[in-house]
């Protein structure tokens, strides 16, 4: 795609050209984004293939039987084992979930330099390592933040429980609408933090500090943010509930065949049905795949957008 002004990057831009913007680079540089990550994708895939077949076939099956008979009907050794394979199963989704989305950023992080973004000279395509190294900075501090408010809810609820606060239908009502006000309030503060994040991952210093600098800015342009991912999220859920209808389908019919079986009755699935999820979700995770790149490239322009105020201002 040639450089345009249209599409560089430090312009002030309203909420509807950040999200257009961002649709115009990702569509207009497609072919080099693909030609540059198509094997990351494949093992993005196979990663999600091989979560899901762990999470539908080992833990649904769990999670039907307890439902059905309780915990004393599990041996633990096996629990253990389940559970150790479905969070290995998670990790590396997530690690080629991060291999994945640095190939977005490197991009942008070219675009950013260079107003283009360049065709890969490599058939086999070109790893971008800094972002890669700066993204997982990023993915380990806002995953500890996340920890720490997660851990302060589970605090909060564990008090109210003990304390028998919701000991009527009226206060566990209120008591759940009052917890859910707080999350809300809670994600509203953290929402400034994709501002600080996104700078940091795209054309940062490589370090251990928390990458949170600037959070103030961010919290300036709230609004910006908010509606430039909530706009991402809804194309983007829409389009990944699309690419996982099987996912849901065959979740259904293994739901319901454990729990005829949890209930002494035949399994009734076929015998090659794992691997016809499996080919299923790794169809469906390759698609994916670049269905979930599109949404960091409003991002990058609405962090493009308030770091151009910020200069034309100081």
């Amino acid at each position: 795609m040639e450089k345009t002004d249209e599409l560089l990057l430090q312009k002030t831009r309203s909420i509807p050209a950040v999200i257009s913007d961002g649709y115009r680079l990702y569509t207009g540089n497609f072919k080099r984004l693909f030609r540059a990550s198509w094997i990351v994708a494949l093992l993005y895939a196979l990663c999600f293939a091989v979560m899901m077949s762990t999470l539908i076939g080992d833990v649904l099956s769990i999670v039907v039987t307890v439902s059905t008979f309780g915990m004393q009907v599990l041996q633990a050794d096996g629990l253990t084992l389940t559970l150790l394979k479905a969070g290995g199963s998670v990790l590396l989704f997530s690690v080629a979930m991060l291999a994945l989305a640095s190939y977005a950023f490197g991009a942008c992080s070219e675009h950013r330099q260079t107003g283009l973004i360049s065709r890969p000279v490599r058939w086999w395509g070109t790893f971008h390592l800094k972002p890669f190294l700066r993204l997982l900075v990023a993915a380990v501090w806002v995953s500890l933040v996340l920890t720490v408010v997660v851990a302060l809810f589970g605090a909060i609820i564990y008090g109210v429980v003990s304390a028998g606060i919701v000991d009527s239908l009226w206060k566990s009502v209120a008591t759940i609408g009052l917890l859910i006000i707080l999350a809300c309030v809670t994600g509203a503060f953290l929402l400034p933090l994709a501002y600080p994040v996104t700078r940091f991952v795209v054309g940062g210093t490589l370090s251990w500090r928390p990458p949170f600098g600037g959070y103030s800015l961010g919290l300036r342009h709230w609004s910006l943010l908010f509606v430039t991912l909530l706009a991402t999220a809804i194309v983007t859920c829409l389009l990944t509930f699309i690419c996982e209808l099987p996912a849901f389908v065959i979740g259904t019919a293994n739901a319901k065949a454990y729990a005829g079986e949890a209930m002494c009755d035949p399994l009734g699935l076929p015998d090659n049905m794992a691997l016809m999820a499996f080919v299923a979700f790794l169809v469906a995770g390759f698609v994916q795949a670049y269905v979930h790149l599109y949404s960091i490239f409003p991002l990058y322009y609405a962090y493009g957008s308030i770091d151009y105020e910020k200069d034309s201002v100081y």
